[in-house]
């Protein structure tokens, strides 16, 4: 009896249908489920493919980056490859199976994101359909995956199943309109299809747009805090309005988007205006590295003073660094691209760097790997939502409008070539204040890009007027 349970379980990957993908997956806790056609060069031995780069599966829970050494014969052997560890489990009849040395390997230089180590030290991997000795050379194959979430929303693992070409399953996905060849690919799995990737986002959209709307904050514990009137106030109430908590989880903020509430003159046309992309605080150098207080000390500017002309507080802006090429007397840094040649070429051991003028002692830097690890998470998709903010008599609104930018399919090596053209900047607002005879330092290191400039770093922008449905 026990031998026929095998044989019954290792058949099922063939007769499977979309249902029964659909029941195993969710079951194993996925939130969403996606799928990858293979091809004949997706197997263990070869890897697969997955997408361009890793900002595409922000969706997934990707560790830290690290750097290794390719391992390629070829004459070009010698380019990066970058490392991220995937927590990844294999969903069959019976049960769930962790495979210990998934990750996906980041080949900048093509780019590519290939997925490796998903059959070693499993108990219950796809062997079977994977194995570049067996059947991983079959056209049709289907790797179904989908991200599964903690009690907090925070992605912990990736659960996946692979069925093979002549099964049912993967029948219905090469009939899917959500096909596409080559890449990962939504499973709509409902009565009524969504008829793009933005129409979840609309939906919910359509339900603020041009609406007054008191400012208040969602915590993630489900407390509620109206009226809420802080500078970030717009960002949180179009979060909460779509039912987003506090949102201090990597990982896109609402469906497969990451919002951003843009501030405008107007609603009935697109102004320019900064956008920050991410907040990373430097890791560089790696002994030494002085605190903010002390930094800002060092190599900030004096913002206020008591009435004997003593400093109360120093600020650390972009006016205290000057690039290279530019002349700045006043600045004490200099700030440089290190290891960059263009997109798709760069030294995993890089970094963008501040060196002291005159001297090049490394005051601060961000490795790109650690920058990489900031960006993977969540700037794949990003939804700019413009905004008018009314303070009158005391009492504050906020409106959203109808004018969407949509920014779609990104990749570091973009970030990197936006920030080497001058249009992605570092735009610091360190500052220090003077309370008794302490200094309380807050930090805020900030990379930013005009809205009219983020073309150059994603594949596509779509400008989306809500009001207009051919618009998109």
């Amino acid at each position: 009896m026990c031998d026929t349970h095998v044989n019954e379980a290792r058949q099922w990957y063939d007769t499977a249908d979309i249902s029964r993908v659909n029941e195993l997956l969710t079951n194993a806790g996925a939130s969403s489920i996606w799928v990858k056609r293979l091809v004949s060069n997706n197997n263990s031995k070869q890897q697969v493919y997955l997408a361009g780069d890793p900002s595409d599966l922000s969706f997934l829970p990707l560790g830290d980056p690290s750097y290794t050494p390719a391992k390629s014969q070829k004459k070009k052997a010698g380019n990066p490859v970058i490392q991220i560890p995937v927590t990844w489990q294999w969903v069959t009849p019976n049960g769930q199976f962790d495979a210990p040395d998934a990750k996906l390997c980041y080949y900048p230089q093509y780019p590519e994101v290939r997925f490796s180590g998903f059959l070693r030290g499993c108990k219950e991997a796809p062997s079977e359909l994977l194995s570049e000795s067996k059947r991983g050379h079959e056209v049709n194959r289907c790797l179904f995956l989908g991200p599964v979430k903690n009690a907090a929303g925070e992605v912990v693992r990736v659960v996946a199943l692979v069925v093979g070409a002549e099964s049912p399953a993967a029948q219905y996905v090469l009939g899917m309109e959500t096909f596409e060849a080559g890449h990962l690919c939504p499973i709509v799995y409902q009565p009524q299809r969504q008829r793009d990737e933005f129409s979840v986002l609309e939906q919910a959209l359509m339900n603020i747009i041009g609406r007054k709307i008191i400012p208040w904050r969602l915590r993630n514990d489900g407390t509620i805090d109206k009226p809420y009137t802080a500078p970030n106030a717009p960002g949180f109430t179009l979060e909460a309005e779509l039912g987003v908590g506090e949102n201090a989880i990597p990982g896109p903020d609402f469906d497969i988007w990451e919002l951003k509430a843009i501030k405008q003159k107007s609603l009935e046309r697109r102004y320019n205006h900064k956008i920050t992309l991410f907040t990373p605080q430097p890791d560089l150098p790696e002994t030494g590295r002085l605190s903010t207080v002390d930094f800002v000390l060092k190599y900030g500017h004096v913002h206020t003073t008591d009435e004997g002309g003593n400093p109360t507080s120093y600020y650390f802006t972009s006016g205290d660094i000057q690039r290279e090429g530019e002349n700045k007397p006043g600045a004490k840094l200099e700030l440089v691209l290190e290891g960059f040649t263009d997109a798709k070429h760069f030294d995993p051991n890089g970094m963008i760097a501040l060196y002291e003028k005159g001297t090049r002692n490394l005051a601060a830097g961000w490795s790109y790997l650690k920058l990489l690890g900031h960006w993977q998470r969540k700037h794949n998709r990003a939804a700019y939502v413009p905004y008018l903010r009314e303070d009158e008599n005391g009492n504050t609104s906020v409106e959203f409008g109808p004018l969407i930018t949509l920014g779609i399919s990104t990749s570091f090596g973009l970030f990197l070539q936006a920030f080497k053209d001058g249009k992605a900047v570092y735009d610091p607002g360190d500052k220090v204040t003077l309370e008794g005879d302490k200094w309380t330092p807050h930090a805020r290191s900030q990379f930013r890009i005009n809205l009219n400039d983020i073309a150059a770093i994603y594949g596509e922008v779509r400008e989306v007027d809500m009001r207009d449905p051919e618009s998109y």
